[in-house]
C-alpha cells in the first residue's frame, strides 16, 4: 500500500495552489527522497509559483501513480518530463530553464557508444515510466527494476546486472562527482546531445487553457514547435511559463543550478 505524501510550501490565504507531483525516490540534487522535498526543484518552482501569485504544493508517490494524477488534472505538473507523442495526449510541455539532454553510462570496458544501434545484444537498464528511446531498435534487452534510482543503476552496471543506462547528463555527472565509482564511463554522444528540459503541465489542470493548433502537422514528429495544442495567453500555466522563461534569461535559474550542481 502506498500513502500519498503531500506538502504545501509557504501556504497562505492564496486561492492559487500549483500542485507539483514527483516520485518518492530521490533525484539529487533536484529533490531528496520523500518526505523530504528539499533541492533545486523546490527552490526553482516555489520561486516561480510565488511570482505568479501562487503557492507550491508537492505530492510524492510512485511515478506511475503521479502520472495518473497528472492525466486527471489532480496534479498540475511534473517538474522534469521528456517530451513524447504519448505524453502529448495529457501534458503540455514548458521549458523550465534548466539544461537538459541525456548521456549513457556503462562499465569502462564498453566501446564508445555514439549510436543506439550499438546496444544490440546488450542489457539496457531503464527506470519504469521513462521514455523508450530504443523502441525501434530490435535486439536490445530491456530491464526495468521497480523504482530504480540512478545510483542503483550504476551499482547494477558494476555488478554486471545490466550493460548500459541512459539518463540526464547533469544528474549522472553530479552523482559521479559526489560518489566516485571506479569502473564506469560516460558516453556523452550516444543520445542526442544538449536539449531543453521540460516540465509536463496537465491538460486537465484547472490552471491550463488551450486550443487546437491549426499549424500542427500530424505527419511530422511531435516537438515544442510542432504541438497539437496551443496554450492560451490568459491561463495561469502561460503566466507560469513566462516567469520561468524570464528567470532563465535574467540568470536566476542558472544561479540556482550552479548552487546545487557545483
Amino acid at each position: 500500500m502506498y500513502f500519498m505524501i503531500s506538502q504545501t510550501v509557504g501556504a497562505t490565504e492564496s486561492t492559487c495552489v500549483l500542485k507539483m507531483g514527483y516520485r518518492t525516490n530521490e533525484r539529487l540534487p533536484n529533490i531528496a527522497r520523500a518526505p523530504d522535498n528539499s533541492g533545486l526543484y523546490l527552490d526553482l518552482y516555489q520561486k516561480a509559483a510565488r511570482k505568479v501569485g501562487c503557492e507550491l504544493q508537492i505530492t510524492r508517490l510512485p511515478k506511475n501513480k503521479v502520472v495518473n494524477l497528472l492525466k486527471r488534472g489532480e496534479v498540475d505538473f511534473y517538474p522534469g518530463f521528456n517530451l513524447t507523442k504519448k505524453r502529448s495526449s495529457f501534458a503540455y510541455f514548458i521549458e523550465n530553464g534548466l539544461p537538459g539532454g541525456d548521456v549513457g553510462i556503462s562499465r569502462d570496458d564498453m566501446a564508445e557508444v555514439t549510436q543506439l544501434e550499438q546496444l544490440k545484444g546488450k542489457v539496457l537498464l531503464r527506470a519504469k515510466g521513462s521514455p523508450d528511446i530504443t523502441r525501434d531498435i530490435r535486439g536490445i534487452d530491456i530491464k526495468q527494476p521497480p523504482e530504480m534510482t540512478s545510483m542503483q543503476a550504476m551499482t547494477f552496471l558494476l555488478n554486471k546486472k545490466g550493460d548500459f543506462y541512459i539518463y540526464n547528463k547533469s544528474t549522472l555527472e553530479y552523482l559521479l562527482k559526489q560518489h566516485p565509482l571506479e569502473g564506469l564511463k560516460l558516453h556523452p554522444d550516444c543520445c542526442g546531445g544538449v536539449l531543453p528540459l521540460y516540465l509536463g503541465f496537465s491538460l486537465k489542470s484547472k490552471w491550463f487553457k488551450g486550443m487546437t493548433n491549426p499549424k500542427y502537422k500530424e505527419d511530422q514528429p511531435i516537438s515544442a514547435d510542432n504541438y497539437p495544442i496551443l496554450m492560451s495567453v490568459e491561463s495561469k500555466s502561460y503566466e507560469f511559463s513566462q516567469v520561468l522563461k524570464s528567470m532563465k534569461l535574467n540568470g536566476e535559474t542558472r544561479a540556482l543550478y550552479e548552487y546545487y550542481y557545483h
